[in-house]
């Protein structure tokens, strides 16, 4: 199952600008605190640090248009959250905030039905059922991988540097995959190559070189008229 679940990754450039987004929300969010003054209780904390991280993942998805990544703003109740969806492999890719502490999410509706088609999705790409049978899994059309999306979930420590990136099983139990990204950012996020983007104007078209009429041969037909 193991090559499956590779090819369901992030690609390392996607990597790169979703820890770049967080790693300069984390730190606008420590600006502002900074210059704020100590309350009895800091309610605000939480959710300006979740909002910095987003606004700074959103904007570093739309600069890097060339990685195909589609932002979609979503809210379960009074939680809004962004859904990045990779348009050419069809995964969807959720930023959360999960301490360190805590090995996995307490079960939620929206997290649910992003990964509800996990298993559906491996096992169109070649992963064999046996792999799964100690699994819930919840029953899909036969659409074949390029139809079955897959969630993956990059999640980040509020008070450290760590950083995960990994998948659920439909019921939310247990990872199919977690791995701690934190040190696979590229040494210099700040010089990741883009690819170049053209203007038609920018094109430039050979023209035929011009033919002057004394350089033009015309073949006459021969005169097979009698005398």
């Amino acid at each position: 199952m193991q090559s499956y679940v590779e090819d369901c990754k992030l690609l390392n450039e996607q990597r790169n600008v979703i820890l770049l987004g967080i790693k300069k929300g984390k730190e606008q969010f420590q600006s502002i605190r900074d210059l704020l003054p100590e309350f009895t209780t800091r309610t605000f904390a939480p959710r300006m640090q979740y909002d910095c991280v987003n606004t700074h993942v959103e904007n570093e998805v739309q600069r890097n248009s060339h990685l195909q990544l589609k932002i979609f703003k979503r809210r379960a109740g009074f939680h809004p959250y962004l859904v990045i969806q990779d348009m050419v492999r069809n995964i969807f890719i959720l930023v959360s905030k999960l301490p360190k502490s805590k090995y996995i999410y307490e079960p939620s509706g929206y997290r649910g039905d992003f990964a509800s088609s996990n298993i559906s999705r491996l096992m169109g790409m070649g992963a064999s059922f046996d792999q799964f049978e100690d699994t819930t899994i919840q029953s899909s059309l036969p659409l074949g991988t390029v139809y079955q999306p897959f969630g993956v979930i990059v999640s980040y420590d509020g008070d450290s540097d760590t950083v995960y990136e990994g998948a659920l099983y439909p019921d939310q139990s247990d990872w199919i995959y977690k791995d701690e990204i934190t040190d696979s950012i590229v040494s210099n996020t700040e010089e990741i190559v883009r690819l170049p983007s053209y203007q038609v104007s920018d094109i430039e078209t050979p023209l035929k070189s011009s033919v002057s009429d004394s350089d033009i041969v015309v073949k006459l037909k021969d005169d097979t008229s009698s005398s």
